[in-house]
C-alpha cells in the first residue's frame, strides 16, 4: 500500500518532532521547523502532488494547491500537531453578531449530518412502533432507540470536541471535561432529587445539574478552556506541558464548569426555549406565520444558527419540539416558489436548475440552492416563498404540530414527525407548497434580473457557444497584470494554474462567474468558486495575508452558497493591510487549468470589477 502524500511530507520534513508549528492556507502547508537541515528538500520538490517549495519569513512552505486541506488532515492524523495552538484556529472579523453566528455555525456544522441521520432513524423507530411492526418492549426497539438517541445523550461531549476545534483547544481534554459531568459518579450526587442539589468542592458550593443533552455549558466551558490552555502553555516549561497542561485543565475546568458555566448555560437555555415555546403555545397561528415566513430570510443571513441549539435542546429534554415543523414550512414554501419559477420560466437552463434545486429540498431538506439560485437571484420568488411558508406555518403552528427529532424538512424526514399531529404537518406542508407556487406564478419575475447588466456580460451572453468556454470577470477593480508579475513564486510560475494578478484599488471582491462557493478559507483571505461550466477559480487576497488571522477581512457568503456573477463576496480593509506591511496584490487562478485547451488573458491594465478579462476554452 503506497504512502499518502501527507505522510510523505511529514517524513521528508523530519517527522513530527522536527515541526514546531504547522498550519495551512488556501494553497500551501506552512511550517516552522526546528532544524531545516533535516528536510529532504530535493525529494520533496520532485514528489508528485507538490507544486513547489517556498522558504520565506522563517516558514517552510509546501505548495500543494486547493487540495491542501485534505493533505493537512492526513499529515496530522496520529500526531499531536493538530491540537491546541498548532491548529488552524482563527479570529473571525466583523461585528459581534457576525462573529457569534459564525462561531455557532462552525461548532454545529460538523454535527448536522449525524443529527439528521439520527433524526430520520428515530422517526422510523417511532413509525414502526406506532403501526405495530416493532414492539416497544423488544430488544430491537431498545437497541435502535439507543442508536438514534445517543447523539443527544452525549451531545455535551460531541459539542466539546467541535468547540475545541473551533477555538483551538486540545480536543481530547475538552471532551474529558464535559464527559466528567455526565459520569454516574457526578450524577449520583443528585440522587433522586434532580437539578438543584448543593454539593461542595473544597468548601465552595456547587449546584448540581443534569448535563446530558445540554448545549450551552459545553460551548462556554471549552471557550474558556481554550484561553486557559494558551495561558498554561505560555507559563509552563515545554518539557512539562504534556503532563501539567491536561492535569491543570481537568482540575480547574471540571469544577468551574459544574459551578459556573453549567448552571448558567442550563438555566439560560431553558429560559430561551421556554419563551419561544410560550409564544407558540399562546398563539401558535401567529408564531407559526412569523417563523414559517421569516425562516428563509434567516437562512440568507445565517441567523438560523442562533435558533438551532434551542430546537436541539427541546428534542433532548422534552422529547419533541414545535419549532422544527415551522422551519419545514419555510422549506416547502421555498419548494413551492421554486416549482412556480420552473412553471413560469421559458428558459431551459433555468428549468434545469430549478428542478435540481427542488429535488435538493425534497430529498435532503437543503434549501440553499433554491434560496441563492432562484429566490435571491430573481427576487419575487423569495416573496412567494415567504407567503407560502407563512400560510402553511400558521396552520402548522396553530395545530401545535410536533417534531420528535431534529431534522431538515423534506420528504425523507417525514418519519421524524409521526405522532398525533402528523396529519396536520402533512396538510401544512401541502399548503406551503401550493401557496408558494401560486404566489410566485402570480407575482412573476424578470429573468434578466439575475444576470450581470454590464455591457461585457451582455456581449458574452450574445456570443453563441460553439465550444465550451468560460468568461471570467475581474473580481476587484485595479491594475490587471500577468500572473508572472506576482511576488509569490508559487503563483508566478503558474504551477497552480493559469490566471492573472490584480493590484486592487478598493477593498471589494465580487464573483467573477456564477457558480458555487467550493472553498472559503476561515480567515476569509481566500475563496474558491466552481462556475456553472465547471471552471474552478481561486481568488487569493494578498500575499501571506493568512497571518492576519482574519483581521481586516469580512465574508458576505458562506461555503456551499450559490453566487451570481457580480455578487459581493468579501470586503477587506485595503489601507490597513498595506500598513501592516503586506503585499495586497491578488492572484486569480484557474486551478483546473489542465482541463482546458487554452486559458487566455484578454485584458491588462486598469480595469473595473465586472470587466471580462479572461477566457477558458475546451473543445
Amino acid at each position: 500500500m503506497s504512502e499518502s502524500l501527507g505522510k510523505k511530507i511529514l517524513n521528508l520534513v523530519g517527522g513530527e518532532n522536527n515541526i514546531n508549528t504547522i498550519t495551512h492556507c488556501a494553497t500551501r502547508l506552512r511550517m516552522t521547523l526546528k532544524d531545516n537541515n533535516k528536510v529532504k528538500k530535493n525529494i520533496l520538490e520532485n514528489t508528485s502532488g507538490i507544486l513547489s517549495i517556498v522558504e520565506k519569513g522563517g516558514q517552510f512552505q509546501v505548495v500543494i494547491g486547493p487540495n491542501v486541506p485534505s493533505v493537512y488532515d492526513d499529515l496530522i492524523t496520529e500526531t499531536h500537531l493538530g491540537e491546541g495552538s498548532n491548529s488552524t484556529s482563527y479570529k473571525s472579523n466583523g461585528n459581534i453578531l457576525t462573529k457569534v453566528f459564525d462561531t455557532i455555525a462552525g461548532i454545529f456544522t460538523p454535527l448536522l449530518p449525524l443529527l439528521a441521520g439520527s433524526g430520520v432513524l428515530r422517526g422510523l423507530v417511532l413509525l414502526f412502533t406506532q403501526v405495530g411492526w416493532l414492539s416497544d418492549t423488544s430488544g430491537t426497539y431498545h437497541i435502535l432507540t439507543a442508536a438514534s438517541t445517543s447523539v443527544f445523550y452525549f451531545l455535551p461531549i460531541l459539542l466539546a470536541f467541535t468547540t475545541a476545534k473551533k477555538f483551538g483547544a486540545n480536543l481530547y481534554v475538552s471532551a474529558a471535561i464535559m464527559g466528567a459531568l455526565i459520569m454516574p459518579e457526578f450524577t449520583n450526587i443528585m440522587g433522586s432529587h434532580g437539578n438543584g442539589v448543593i454539593t461542595h468542592f473544597f468548601g465552595l458550593p456547587i449546584v448540581t445539574m443534569t448535563y446530558t443533552s445540554t448545549v450551552i455549558p459545553a460551548i462556554l466551558a471549552i471557550w474558556c478552556q481554550s484561553y486557559l490552555e494558551k495561558f498554561l502553555k505560555k507559563h509552563i516549561y515545554e518539557n512539562l506541558q504534556l503532563l501539567f497542561v491536561p492535569l491543570t485543565s481537568l482540575f480547574l475546568m471540571v469544577p468551574v464548569t459544574a459551578g459556573l458555566f453549567g448552571p448558567f448555560g442550563v438555566y439560560t437555555g431553558e429560559g430561551i426555549a421556554n419563551v419561544i415555546n410560550w409564544l407558540i403555545q399562546s398563539n401558535g397561528w401567529i408564531a407559526g406565520m412569523l417563523i414559517g415566513g421569516v425562516w428563509n430570510v434567516f437562512v440568507i443571513f445565517g441567523l438560523q444558527w442562533a435558533v438551532n441549539p434551542i430546537m436541539i435542546t427541546d428534542i433532548s429534554t422534552l422529547g419533541f419540539d414545535k419549532i422544527v415543523p415551522l422551519t419545514a414550512a419555510a422549506n416547502f414554501g421555498m419548494a413551492g416558489a421554486t416549482l412556480g419559477t420552473f412553471l413560469k420560466t421559458k428558459n431551459k437552463k433555468t428549468k434545469s436548475y430549478t428542478m435540481s434545486a427542488l429535488l435538493s429540498i425534497f430529498f435532503a431538506g437543503i434549501t440553499e440552492p433554491a434560496i441563492y439560485g432562484v429566490a435571491v437571484r430573481y427576487k419575487r420568488p423569495l416573496i412567494g416563498a415567504i407567503i407560502g411558508g407563512a400560510a402553511g406555518g400558521a396552520f402548522i403552528g396553530g395545530m401545535q404540530t410536533k417534531a420528535f427529532a431534529f431534522v431538515f424538512g423534506g420528504l425523507t424526514t417525514l418519519p421524524a414527525f409521526v405522532g398525533s399531529t402528523f396529519v396536520y404537518y402533512v396538510i401544512g406542508l401541502a399548503i406551503c407548497f401550493v401557496v408558494g407556487a401560486i404566489a410566485t406564478m402570480i407575482l412573476g419575475f424578470d429573468e434578466n434580473s439575475g444576470e450581470t447588466a454590464d455591457k461585457n456580460a451582455k456581449m458574452v451572453e450574445s456570443t453563441p457557444l460553439t465550444i465550451k468556454q468560460q468568461f471570467i470577470d475581474a473580481p476587484v477593480s485595479g491594475k490587471i497584470s500577468k500572473l508572472s508579475a506576482s511576488s509569490d513564486p508559487a503563483f508566478a510560475d503558474g504551477s497552480m494554474g493559469s490566471g492573472f494578478v490584480v493590484s486592487p484599488s478598493d477593498g471589494n471582491i465580487y464573483a467573477p462567474v456564477s457558480g458555487v462557493v467550493k472553498m472559503l478559507f476561515p480567515t476569509h483571505h481566500a475563496i474558491g468558486i466552481q462556475s456553472d461550466n465547471g471552471t474552478e477559480i481561486m481568488i487569493h487576497i494578498g500575499i501571506n495575508t493568512m497571518e492576519l488571522n482574519g483581521k481586516y477581512f469580512e465574508s458576505h457568503v458562506t461555503q456551499g452558497a450559490r453566487v451570481q456573477k457580480g455578487q459581493l463576496l468579501i470586503t477587506f480593509d485595503l489601507d490597513s493591510i498595506k500598513k501592516a506591511g503586506y503585499d495586497i496584490s491578488t492572484p486569480v487562478i484557474v486551478t483546473n487549468t489542465q482541463d482546458y485547451k487554452d486559458v487566455q488573458l484578454l485584458k491588462t491594465g486598469i480595469q473595473s470589477h465586472g470587466t471580462t478579462v479572461m477566457e477558458a476554452l475546451i473543445e
